[in-house]
């Protein structure tokens, strides 16, 4: 007489099932340690691939950041990723890993999306744009993206102690836990007034970008100074640019110096520096009166590349008194009543 066992049905509970809850989320200063890393390998991948190209990374203005974005991605998602067992080069260091609620690594297009969501706030801020050619609604969304995605990260990863996720950890559905152990987390619910307080700050912050950004329209200073950029950032060949009314003291209270400086981003040969910052200086001696009332006019012509995580840039400066421009640049000075400048 045979005995025969009885047949086996469903599915056989895999091994995380099996096992108990007990795995403890990755502890904040692991997790900053192992960023740390992984910044520092990104930024030497970057600044290798980068350096012999200056030139041609030269021209890329805000698309620079849109390499490093890319050079990044792969890095992040495919490591994070089941394919590289969740763990970053960091991440394998300090003896953490990206994981689901059961412990298991996820996809490549959930790492991905983890990647996206939080690099895009990244190489979003401090973003090279030109101001007379950015639509305020694209300024607007790039704040909401860096303060809202960005700082909500931030805000969770460093107060969220129950699990530790940030906004791109919510959306991959993912963790970040010790690599010590295997299995499913021990997981507690994300204590709700985290989503009070947060919510709290964007509104205040909005409030105040709001209240900021309205007082600088009405400030004839400020007015006053985003003419100058416009009317420089028309130039050919400027990525963009920025102006500085400085005023500056000896050490001890000794002379003070008004100065103004204009920071030009552009593309271009090193050759042909002087000749741009001519055409810069002359254009705002024609178009601003007040540079007649400074001590300096400041020309500072910057080259360079930003790919967020590697930049590098040259620059040259060259200063003169309004006067000595003038003269430079029309043979003749304010005082003998001849000079182009609308005064």
């Amino acid at each position: 007489m045979s005995i025969f066992a009885p047949p086996i049905t469903g599915d056989t509970p895999s091994t995380t099932e099996k096992l108990p809850p007990d795995r403890d989320i990755a502890s904040l200063w692991r997790r900053i340690a192992a960023f740390i890393v992984d910044g520092l390998m990104v930024g030497v991948a970057g600044t290798v691939i980068a350096l012999p190209f200056f030139e041609t990374f030269s021209h890329l203005g805000p698309w620079g950041r849109l390499v490093g974005f890319c050079i990044s991605l792969p890095y992040f998602a495919i490591l994070d990723s089941s394919i590289g067992e969740g763990q970053t080069l960091g991440k394998r260091f300090m003896r953490v890993q990206v994981v689901d609620g059961n412990g298991d690594t996820i996809s490549l297009w959930r790492s991905v999306l983890h990647y996206c969501v939080f690099a895009v706030p990244y190489f979003l801020n401090q973003l090279p744009l030109p101001t007379s050619r950015t639509p305020w609604i694209v300024s607007v969304l790039i704040s909401l993206i860096i303060f809202g995605v960005g700082g909500g990260t931030l805000y969770l990863v460093i107060f969220n102690r129950h699990t530790r996720q940030g906004i791109h950890d919510l959306a991959a559905g993912s963790y970040v836990a010790d690599a010590d152990k295997v299995g499913p987390l021990r997981i507690r619910p994300i204590w709700r007034m985290h989503w009070l307080i947060l919510g709290s700050l964007l509104v205040a912050l909005s409030l105040g970008t709001g209240i900021l950004s309205n007082k600088l329209a009405k400030s004839g200073t400020f007015s006053h100074l985003l003419d100058d950029v416009r009317l420089i950032e028309l130039m050919a060949g400027v990525q963009s640019a920025g102006v500085q009314d400085l005023t500056w003291s000896q050490w001890g209270g000794g002379e003070t110096k008004k100065i103004f400086v204009i920071n030009v981003y552009w593309t271009g040969n090193a050759d042909d520096e002087q000749a741009i910052a001519d055409q810069v200086a002359k254009l705002i001696l024609e178009h601003d009166s007040k540079v007649y009332e400074r001590d300096v006019l400041k020309v500072v012509m910057i080259r360079g590349y930003d790919l967020g995580i590697a930049h590098a840039q040259v620059s040259n400066t060259f200063e003169r008194t309004p006067a000595d421009w003038n003269t430079r640049l029309f043979g003749t000075s304010p005082a003998e009543g001849t000079s182009p400048a609308k005064l």
